[in-house]
């Protein structure tokens, strides 16, 4: 049974006088760099209804605010158009923003051509900054990015996982430390980015703000902010989540920002323009192995050894030459060094119904509950950030049940201790990852979810046991 969203009553009066003084044309249009003559009216209307949507995303104000101050926030700029956009917007709509640009790497025993272009991110910020007149502070959490981000994914990546360090920075370090320093020492009352997500905070007293996911569902960000805890979402702000992306970026131009066209950042920062392999190999000392086949279990005949298994991940294309169809990564096996293949994207071997989850993590604080008190409920999930929405049946394992692994798949190591959690898809779903997240919905509420510690037996296996 599925578990329900109770309806919420409309934000009270009380909070709707809170709210900061709604924009107008006169704000948006004295906003444009560029002269007012020079604005066409499609222009001025685009940003009127953005000012309209971010200010309706701002949080109630407090007491001091009403009485006449401005309500302070603090702003992470990363040099791209969101945030550029998400600083002015908040500016505009009466809030009074510092900019800090959060320093997670330290880039400067690498050379330039493999650097994560934090010299480029801050010479953006600081550029958006300065044209919206905003103090500009530098934020470096190298070190807390190292202990409590980056070591823990090496340490999953030698297990045979392929970890996600998004989600634990989100956690961990942007809203955590920069958080607390956005508090504890800038002023700031709130902690606002450029994220493409929504925060509901018309929830019963007590209760933490629920995260939703953001209108524009084909850059929505959710995913990556699902293991933020829900006292955190009380001091963030997201003043894009009901913006779309390309919204942003012609405002963006009409604004005149430089960083307009911009390209958005992809993949993990600290990689920079290196090939994966090439990286992860100055941690985890490479060990050639076998490809064998999934189908045979035997190797590969004529393929060369592959790089090392840090190096290769479920449902990607494995480059072996000389097949008339391509062979793709079913999983790995750590203990034997070898990656299991399979010819064809489509193959059975890449399509699961079950995984085990570890390290669970839940924005409520707590797992969800079906409403008749069952052990199972009905939910949606994504199994990586690009996958589509699935339903999925999430169950707490009993003691007597037994979970049957993959034998192609690799496990992730967990960090805490839980009663384990079972997911059990609707439909087969491809390339289901040990360390990857599989986050958890109730149609656009983000509840949370899990790492995926290890995977059913595939639909390939079923079939050749039956």
């Amino acid at each position: 049974m599925n578990i329900t969203t109770p309806r919420r009553a409309a934000p009270s009066l009380r909070a709707r006088a809170h709210r900061p003084p709604r924009p107008d044309r006169a704000l948006a249009m004295r906003a444009s760099p560029r002269a007012l003559g020079k604005l066409k009216p499609r222009d001025v209307a685009l940003l009127d209804s953005i000012l309209s949507r971010v200010h309706a995303s701002m949080p109630a104000r407090s007491e001091a605010a009403t009485a006449g101050a401005r309500e302070e926030y603090v702003v992470g700029l990363s040099g791209g158009v969101d945030s550029a956009v998400a600083a002015w917007a908040l500016e505009r709509c009466g809030a009074r923003a510092t900019a800090t640009l959060m320093r997670n790497w330290d880039a400067r025993d690498e050379d330039a051509a493999t650097d994560c272009s934090h010299r480029d991110d801050l010479k953006s910020a600081r550029a958006i900054a300065e044209k919206l007149n905003l103090r500009f502070i530098e934020s470096d959490f190298t070190r807390e990015y190292w202990h409590e981000v980056f070591e823990p994914y090496v340490e999953a990546f030698e297990s045979g996982a392929t970890p996600n360090p998004d989600l634990e920075c989100n956690r961990r370090v942007k809203f955590g430390a920069l958080l607390r320093r956005a508090m504890e020492d800038l002023g700031g009352r709130y902690l606002a980015t450029g994220h493409y997500a929504r925060i509901d905070r018309d929830v019963d007293e007590g209760a933490p703000p629920r995260l939703l996911r953001g209108i524009d569902q084909t850059k929505d960000q959710s995913y990556f902010l699902a293991s933020v805890r829900g006292e955190a979402l009380r001091s963030a702000c997201f003043p894009l989540g009901a913006v779309f992306k390309s919204e942003t970026r012609e405002a963006a131009r009409i604004l005149g920002f430089d960083c307009a066209d911009r390209r958005s950042s992809a993949g993990i920062c600290f990689i920079g323009r290196r090939p994966f392999g090439e990286f992860i190999g100055e941690y985890i000392t490479p060990s050639e192995g076998a490809f064998v086949d999934a189908e045979t279990a035997r190797p590969v005949p004529g393929a060369a050894p592959h790089r090392g298994l840090a190096s290769y991940t479920v449902g990607q294309r494995a480059k072996i030459g000389g097949a008339p169809k391509p062979w793709f990564v079913v999983g790995k096996n750590v203990a034997a060094n070898v990656v299991y293949v399979a010819k064809g994207a489509e193959h059975d071997a890449l399509y699961s119904t079950r995984a085990a989850l570890a390290d669970e993590f839940w924005i409520s604080n707590r797992r969800p509950t079906s409403d008749d008190g069952s052990s199972s409920v009905r939910l949606l999930a994504k199994t990586r950030y690009a996958s589509p929405l699935t339903p999925v049946t999430l169950s707490v394992a009993s003691d007597d049940e037994t979970f049957t692994k993959s034998r192609f798949s690799s496990s992730f190591v967990p960090r805490v201790e839980s009663s384990p959690l079972r997911a059990t898809f609707d439909r087969p779903e491809r390339a289901v990852t040990p360390g990857q997240a599989l986050v958890l919905y109730d149609g656009d509420v983000c509840l949370g979810g899990g790492v995926i510690e290890h995977v059913g037996v595939t639909e390939f296996e079923a079939r050749a046991a039956s």
